[in-house]
């Protein structure tokens, strides 16, 4: 879901001068399969097969039996020089993104205007 989500979003995020990334601990070559399956995707899928950055970033899981290391589905906005400026992490509440309001923090993060630069 959040993959095509974004995949809609991505041609104006990208006017505005965004950038998106998507991350999973998945093979590249799986996710070279998924992203043909859902039609392709406009942004590159990068892969943490090694778990490194779900551990650095805090969204490690080891609470599913059969998947330790897997990530918590979340939303990192990051600026021009590496700061996290927003970040969203899935909920039993929230188990989507305010998908508007990820397009608006990245917009601020660049230091674009809330409705575009």
């Amino acid at each position: 879901m959040e993959l095509t989500e974004f995949r809609s979003r991505h041609e104006a995020a990208a006017a505005d001068g965004l950038g998106m990334y998507g991350i999973s601990v998945d093979s590249v070559y799986s996710h070279q399969a998924f992203a043909k399956e859902l039609g392709g995707l406009p942004y590159e899928l990068i892969a943490d097969f090694e778990r490194k950055m779900v551990a650095d970033y805090g969204v490690r899981r080891d609470d599913v039996e059969g998947y330790s290391g897997i990530a918590r589905r979340t939303v990192f906005v990051v600026d021009g020089e590496g700061t996290i400026r927003w970040t969203w992490i899935t909920s039993r509440e929230k188990p989507q993104p305010d998908y508007d309001l990820v397009i608006e923090e990245a917009r601020k993060a660049a230091g674009g205007s809330e409705a575009g630069s």
